[in-house]
């Protein structure tokens, strides 16, 4: 299988818990690999045929600002099922959202979630 790996993208939007959080935004960080088959767009060199990481970009982006969650859990999972719905041949998907500023008042480089989900799996869990 192929993937298309996006590492280490920022965001900043407004998820958390506290109302601070919600209110002033922090950044958010997230990871992705999406596991497809390439094949059709090698053979064609067409970037129809792919999953176009800066279409995907845009649309975690998008998502992020557009909604607030109070757990970061619900918003990979979100994400996630975003994914599914907006790229076909996304298969399956490995997520990760580290929040490097979470308000634990300890010091440490982030708190993160990380999923993995088969778009069969989703597709079971829902019907």
């Amino acid at each position: 299988m192929d993937k298309i790996i996006i590492k280490d993208f920022e965001v900043f939007a407004n998820h958390g818990v506290h109302p601070e959080e919600k209110a002033l935004g922090q950044l958010f960080v997230i990871s992705a690999e999406i596991v497809f088959s390439a094949e059709e767009a090698v053979l064609s060199d067409d970037a129809a045929k792919t999953i176009h990481y800066g279409y995907l970009c845009r649309d975690i982006e998008q998502f992020m600002k557009s909604v607030s969650f109070n757990l970061i859990e619900t918003v990979a999972s979100r994400l996630i099922k975003m994914i599914f719905e907006n790229y076909t041949l996304a298969q399956s998907v490995k997520l990760t959202v580290k929040k490097p500023w979470a308000p634990v008042a300890k010091h440490l480089s982030y708190v993160a979630v990380e999923m993995e989900r088969s778009r069969e799996k989703m597709n079971s869990l829902e019907g």
